[in-house]
């Protein structure tokens, strides 16, 4: 996956990744995922479309009502003018593991979403597909008996080694290459995966303000995630309380990842 006269950032952020393994606290595998986040014009018009299409529960969870899965929410945040798709964006999609793939898009057929891809072999599953749903949210449909729910989030980069070199500096994670393929880069956080790949063309824009804005994460201490982030050279551009939750920090990582981070709540 590295490409000639590209400079691999593995060297350079070996000595980030050391200093994150003796922070007190440190994130290092521990990171769990807890949702994404997209904009749409209509937040309980797109919360009920995916319920129809995924039978999941519709919970309110702020700003805007948001799908339940068993390890993570999909959640709906209200779009502020013209909301590009998140095809083109450095988040791309995220995937959803289902029973029967041919059986849920010709449900989604119905419901009207955009069949990108009919059913076909994929990386790390036996049969795949790629829908839209009618506000632009790239989905992968996939038939994962182990991962189930929200399978995984796939990051779309001009530079993929260096944005995974960074995931496992700053978030920790497995790296489990075999699961790739040689593909696209493959870290599992908690029951959900981060993938990791390049475009065939072009540069991803920041996710930012597309109908896939963010990835949240929770972590055990927001002040060891802020250290590694700092010294990976990005900042929080926003940290504040979520009563009766936990703290957040959001920030825009490499290549204008957008990110909601909250830490554990003590029992």
């Amino acid at each position: 996956m590295s490409h000639p006269g590209r400079p691999r950032l593995r060297s350079q952020l070996l000595p980030l990744m050391l200093s994150v393994l003796l922070l007190p606290g440190a994130v290092l595998a521990q990171t769990t995922f807890t949702h994404m986040h997209m904009r749409v014009p209509d937040t309980a018009a797109a919360a009920a479309w995916h319920q129809a299409l995924f039978g999941v529960d519709v919970v309110e969870r702020g700003p805007g009502p948001a799908v339940e899965y068993s390890n993570g929410l999909i959640m709906t945040l209200l779009s502020e003018g013209e909301t590009p798709p998140s095809q083109g964006g450095v988040i791309d999609h995220f995937g959803i593991a289902v029973d029967d793939v041919g059986a849920t898009v010709a449900r989604a057929r119905e419901l009207g979403a955009l069949i990108r891809t009919e059913p076909q072999v994929g990386v790390t599953a036996t049969t795949i597909a790629f829908i839209e749903d009618p506000w632009g949210t790239r989905m992968e449909l996939l038939e994962d008996p182990v991962y189930k729910g929200v399978n995984h989030v796939h990051i779309m980069a001009s530079d993929a080694d260096t944005v995974h070199a960074w995931f496992l500096a700053v978030f920790g994670g497995q790296d489990i290459p075999a699961r790739g393929k040689g593909i696209f880069h493959t870290i599992l956080y908690g029951d959900v995966w981060v993938h990791v790949s390049e475009p065939a063309e072009g540069t991803p824009a920041p996710s930012r303000y597309r109908s896939l804005d963010h990835v949240g994460f929770r972590v055990p201490s927001l002040d060891a995630l802020r250290e590694a982030l700092l010294a990976s050279g990005y900042e929080p551009y926003l940290e504040r309380p979520n009563p009766p939750g936990s703290d957040l920090m959001f920030f825009e990582g490499p290549e204008g990842i957008h990110f909601e981070i909250a830490e554990v709540v003590a029992p």
